[in-house]
C-alpha cells in the first residue's frame, strides 16, 4: 500500500501523469510495480478501484456551503466590553 501512496503522489506533482492517457499512465506503473488496483483504475479511469486496496471509509463532515457563519464572541476577538475592559481582568468582590 506504501508503493500505492508514493505513486498516487507521484502522479499528483507531475501534470504530464495527471494528464496522461490511462493506457500510458498504466504502463508508467507496471514499470515501478504498481499494485493491481492501481493499474487497473488507471486503466479505466475509475478512482473507485482503489478502494480494494484501501477499504472503503464513508467520511461525513457537518460543514455545508449553504451554512451561514457563526459569529464570533467579542472575547474571542480582543474586543472591549462596555466599560472599556478586555474581559480578561478578575475583579474580586
Amino acid at each position: 500500500m506504501s508503493n500505492t501512496i508514493e505513486l498516487l503522489e507521484t502522479i499528483g506533482k507531475d501534470a504530464s501523469l495527471r494528464y496522461a492517457s490511462g493506457e500510458s499512465l498504466a504502463q508508467m506503473l507496471s514499470g515501478r510495480l504498481a499494485s493491481e488496483c492501481l493499474l487497473s483504475a488507471a486503466r479505466s479511469g475509475d478512482r473507485g478501484q482503489l478502494t480494494q486496496e484501501f477499504g472503503q471509509r464513508d467520511i461525513k463532515t457537518s460543514h455545508s456551503a449553504n451554512q451561514e457563519p457563526v459569529p464570533a464572541d467579542d472575547d474571542d476577538l480582543g474586543q472591549q466590553d462596555d466599560d472599556g475592559r478586555d474581559g480578561s481582568e478578575v475583579t474580586e468582590h
